[in-house]
């Protein structure tokens, strides 16, 4: 019975403490949501982009009218200078500035490579990255086109023609994003770092009032002085509101926006939960650092915030230094994107993942030793009432 006491404890403090819903429920899932809203086209559209046009021939303008067709880019701007369009670029009106030489055409019928100039703003790795892509389609592809004609106009059949202008084929597989849609991509590393950002956050708050306002002691007798009740009768509603938030998320994601799921669903449930759990058990050392809820705070919120950058999705960790891939080790997050990332679009294997479902439940059980030390803060009148 102790247990259940907690547990309706923890409830009647619910019911009064208007942050608790908010920073539990209501903000995680609106900003997840928002993330749904923002990405919902899948990639970027329609960014301007300046082209200085010098050769001004057919196969140039027909250059210009391809790239239009693009659903990422739009040429915005037709310059006359070079000076014109590197400004246009530095001021950030145009995500890409493309010029195209004198002789362009006259280079392509004497079969030379014309030399085709793009600039764009790597620091931008997104919106660089996908512009890049298809210009590089776009030249490729009449390239190609080019080649081809020229050759059947010299008599070599058209099928002949085709495959000698295109010598090497590429087969390509992409890994992180296969669909080239960040809303099946970034969207759940944002929705990863979010619901870190929250869960700990939350518990690192719920625990560190008890000590704020002197009530540890009666938290701990209200579990007959059994810091294992105490603590798990504390974050059960917590859990069920996480884990409430989490299915409300997927629902969404997968449900209304239709993002395809291809790996095992009860791995995607399991270490989801397990996210969840290593998230509670993790802010339970902060609070064990010295059971000073402004300290927690900082800490954790210090900690956590760089959740998204040490995923290792956006950059690899193994590429980071020594430091960065310890420190990115220590995060529930890593695990929980790893595993989330290859049963969605990855088809990997579940005994690929199993090590980072492990990871998780050591996570979860290393950081549950620190309820010794939340135990003995709870009887220290010292660190009650700390501002």
């Amino acid at each position: 019975m102790s247990y259940i006491n907690v547990v309706k404890r923890e409830f009647e403090r619910i019911k009064k403490s208007p942050i608790t819903w908010a920073s539990t429920f209501i903000l995680p899932f609106l900003m997840c949501f928002l993330i749904c809203i923002i990405f919902a086209k899948g990639s970027p559209q329609d960014m301007p982009v300046a082209v200085f046009n010098q050769d001004n021939s057919e196969i140039s303008r027909v250059f210009v009218r391809n790239i239009n067709t693009l659903s990422t880019v739009k040429v915005k701007y037709q310059v006359t200078s070079l000076k014109e369009g590197e400004e246009l670029l530095k001021d950030g009106k145009a995500y890409g500035f493309i010029y195209i030489p004198k002789d362009f055409q006259r280079d392509i019928y004497r079969y030379k490579q014309p030399p085709l100039v793009f600039y764009y703003n790597n620091q931008r790795i997104l919106i660089g990255g996908i512009i890049s892509k298809d210009i590089n389609m776009i030249a490729q592809t009449m390239m190609v086109g080019a080649d081809a004609k020229l050759r059947m106009k010299s008599g070599v059949p058209k099928d002949i023609a085709i495959s000698q202008a295109n010598l090497i084929k590429v087969n390509e597989h992409i890994r992180s994003n296969p669909y080239f849609n960040y809303l099946y991509f970034l969207a759940l590393i944002a929705f990863g770092h979010i619901l870190q950002v929250h869960f700990v956050l939350s518990v690192v708050y719920v625990i560190g009032t008890e000590f704020k306002y002197g009530s540890a002691k009666e938290w701990l007798e209200c579990a007959d002085n059994s810091i294992l009740k105490a603590f798990f009768g504390k974050v059960a509603p917590y859990f069920v509101i996480f884990t409430l938030v989490m299915a409300i998320i997927y629902l969404i994601y997968f449900g209304f926006y239709n993002v395809p799921y291809t790996g095992s669903i009860w791995v995607g449930i399991l270490t989801s939960l397990l996210f969840i759990t290593s998230c509670i058990s993790f802010a339970t050392l902060f609070i064990a650092f010295n059971g000073n809820l402004r300290y927690a705070i900082s800490g954790s919120a210090f900690f956590v915030a760089m959740g998204f950058a040490f995923s290792g999705v956006t950059y690899p960790v193994m590429a980071m230094p020594l430091p960065s891939r310890v420190f990115s080790a220590t995060m529930p997050i890593y695990y929980y994107i790893q595993t989330i990332l290859d049963q969605t679009f990855r088809q990997i294997p579940l005994r690929y993942d199993l090590i980072f479902i492990l990871i998780q439940v050591f996570i979860t059980v290393i950081c549950l030793l620190s309820l010794i030390l939340i135990k003995k803060y709870a009887y220290d009148e010292t660190r009650w009432y700390q501002k």
